[in-house]
């Protein structure tokens, strides 16, 4: 009889070891989207009375664990690159986030380690007008990113901004803008 008693206390004991047991490689922590930027270069594992502050969550349920992970970009100002299941995403604020495409997806790192480190990119900005004309339909606006990876590789991304029609009111004023995708040696010859 005293071995099942203390049997049974021992498997309750294991059980609630077990269940209390948690991740000490911040793969349970979710981090809010609009992360302050004080916030960013923060290590939530190895500091924990910070997440109340920035507002990071500690998940619990495994069926949580799609959280998004995110990398920010050096430049332009709060852009970032964010993994969803098995595609990568450009987010700028202002802008529809545009899906990035290519072996870029399985060369960035996401891990905690690198979510520390900000992507070393280069960004390089255009605008101006199509001939003589100084018509607002006339305006260009493009950027070219340069991704580096860990792999050592630099992906090259190409965009247009295209012109905002309208007031504050009308929808695609307000929602923000549609990146067009550009071929990188149109970028090269118009910024020219």
């Amino acid at each position: 009889m005293n071995f099942k008693i203390a049997l049974g206390f021992c498997c309750a004991f294991m059980s609630f070891f077990t269940a209390c047991g948690g991740t000490s490689d911040g793969s349970n922590l979710e981090l809010p989207d609009n992360l302050p930027p004080a916030c960013r270069e923060i290590d939530f594992v190895e500091q924990p009375d910070m997440r109340e502050l920035c507002g990071v969550r500690t998940v619990h349920f495994k069926s949580y664990r799609n959280i998004p992970k995110e990398r920010y970009l050096i430049s332009p100002k709060d852009a970032k690159l964010v993994l969803i299941e098995d595609r990568v995403e450009l987010r700028i604020p202002g802008n529809f986030p545009v899906e990035l495409s290519g072996s870029i997806v399985k060369e960035l790192q996401f891990d905690q380690n690198a979510r520390l480190n900000k992507i070393r990119n280069q960004y390089e900005y255009y605008e101006g007008y199509k001939g003589a004309s100084r018509k607002r339909e006339d305006r260009i606006r493009a950027f070219k990113l340069s991704i580096p990876t860990e792999a050592g590789t630099k992906y090259e991304y190409c965009f247009r901004i295209p012109e905002k029609f309208g007031n504050a009111r009308t929808r695609n004023q307000a929602m923000g803008n549609r990146l067009e995708e550009l071929n990188c040696s149109e970028f090269d010859s118009i910024s020219k």
